[in-house]
């Protein structure tokens, strides 16, 4: 049971940070302001800006990714293997498919990456940005929204995922 979900947690968690990223800095293509999360996480944990700092930020960001993909996994094993008795909805869509598409998980998903982003929000902002050592990543403006936003999309996306790795690792595909 642990290997699945561990070889789950790395995957779904790889490319549910990976979607997230891609949100954070999607403002750019329209010229809007976005926080620079990466630089501001790899110059936090260095001290100074420049690629040295972006890329300790970039791979911090993809470790804690995986990190949290690891709790939503357990979720996901536990609405898996919920008892008879637990009946939990299915909304399955695509029933030609060969594996299970159940918008139950990406829609939990959602909410609990509601409630992770406003933590998460939170924490930065009281944390990090109001002690970090290069001013101009002490906004919060763009952070807190763009975090939220992110932290949905990857809650959906890491619980889609681990359930499409997971039906396939524990052989319960249809």
């Amino acid at each position: 049971m642990i290997l699945p979900l561990l070889l789950s947690t790395f995957a779904a968690g790889m490319i549910a940070t990976a979607i997230m990223v891609f949100f954070l800095y999607l403002p750019r293509l329209w010229d809007a302001p976005t926080y620079d999360v990466m630089g501001a996480l790899g110059s936090a944990i260095t001290g100074n800006e420049g690629q040295r700092a972006r890329f300790m930020g970039t791979t911090t960001y993809f470790l804690v990714g995986i990190l949290f993909a690891l709790l939503y996994g357990w979720i996901v094993m536990a609405m898996l293997d919920s008892p008879r008795s637990i009946s939990l909805p299915r909304w399955s869509v695509l029933a030609e498919a060969p594996l299970e598409i159940d918008l139950l998980f990406p829609l939990f998903g959602a909410l609990v990456g509601l409630v992770h982003g406003i933590v998460v929000a939170l924490l930065v902002t009281i944390v990090v940005i109001e002690h970090h050592p290069i001013p101009k990543y002490r906004s919060r403006v763009q952070l807190i929204p763009s975090q939220v936003l992110a932290h949905v999309i990857f809650g959906a996306t890491v619980m889609f995922f681990h359930h499409q790795f997971l039906q396939l690792l524990l052989g319960q595909a249809t």
